[in-house]
């Protein structure tokens, strides 16, 4: 699904119009579980809409973390918890979309489980390095790969995550060699590339952009069809001659199926009207993220369809976690 600013507008249309609240809804705090370590980019901007959720529910909004299993563990216990709109889970690709082709069997069903939300944001991946590393840009990287024996060592946020998988693609498009060092979630896996640990990984320009514009680390390319307005220096994948590597990591919150349609469309509307606030929208998109705020039927066929698009990626890349 295309997702234009016109279906932001219908979006927010559409949620006017819902059906009427129950008036027991909220009657305690709302939890929303993090399948990932403190510092990620769910983590990030799950903590940032809390405040403004919390003001609008009239209840506070406790930020859970629960990470490990690719987001399975934090997706099993929002997919078992009551569907009364308390427990929320903000899925990314990896937990909604990847992990179905990834692993024979899931404790849950990305789409059966989860009633949708909104999709919240989009951002694409930056592929980031060390100051000191001895490559300044993705050609370089590529070059300096292929010269070494077993080729070059990157931080992955997590297994089976949207950067995992975007760096596999962008090294089967160039065919050069590289080794994951896997860490529970972004926030883990930048502290290596920011010490020198580990020299370059891909990381999305929500945890990466504040130490790229402060050059405590180097961007060698975004993974996006064009260059990224706080960036325009660096350059695309494509025109670093790597073709067909375009990756977006996404968020979107959801509810366990079966939550009364009219909490779905207070959450909603309650969501979207903080998407929309200057504060917000001027954080997240000096970060580098393309905030939204669909309808539930809209995040329920962008979902379906991220699905219908990575799952052949992952058979061509032949990745199974198990």
């Amino acid at each position: 699904m295309q997702i234009t600013r016109r279906q932001f507008s219908i979006g927010a249309a559409a949620a006017a119009i819902a059906p009427a609240w129950a008036q027991t809804f909220p009657s305690k705090p709302i939890t929303i579980v993090v399948g990932f370590a403190a510092g990620g980019g769910i983590d990030v901007v799950m903590r940032n809409l809390a405040p403004g959720l919390s003001q609008r529910l009239g209840q506070p909004v406790v930020i859970e973390n629960r990470p490990g299993a690719s987001g399975m563990l934090a997706a099993s216990y929002v997919a078992k918890a009551p569907a009364d709109g308390h427990t929320l889970l903000p899925g990314d690709g990896a937990t909604l979309a990847l992990n179905g082709a990834l692993f024979s069997k899931l404790p849950y069903d990305p789409v059966a489980d989860f009633a949708p939300i909104s999709l919240i944001i989009r951002a694409p991946l930056l592929i980031v390095a060390h100051p000191q590393a001895p490559f300044s840009d993705l050609r370089g990287l590529i070059d300096y790969a292929k010269r070494q024996p077993g080729g070059v060592s990157y931080a992955s946020p997590g297994n089976g995550t949207v950067h995992q998988l975007g760096m596999e693609l962008l090294r089967k498009r160039a065919g050069f060699p590289v080794t994951p060092i896997q860490y529970k979630g972004a926030g883990a896996a930048i502290q290596d590339i920011l010490s020198g640990q580990v020299p370059v990984g891909p990381i999305d320009t929500i945890v990466a952009l504040p130490h790229v514009t402060t050059g405590k680390l180097k961007a060698l390319a975004v993974l996006a069809p064009s260059r990224i307005a706080q960036l325009p220096n660096v350059p695309t994948a494509a025109e670093a001659g790597v073709e067909g590597v375009e990756v977006y990591p996404w968020i979107g919150l959801s509810a366990p199926r079966g939550t009364p349609a009219n909490v779905i469309a207070r959450l909603n509307s309650d969501l979207r009207e903080v998407l929309m606030s200057p504060e917000i929208s001027k954080k997240f998109t000096g970060l580098g993220m393309e905030p939204f705020a669909t309808t539930p039927e809209q995040f329920d066929t962008f979902l379906k369809q991220e699905i219908a698009r990575w799952h052949p990626l992952i058979k061509e890349l032949n990745i199974r976690l198990d």
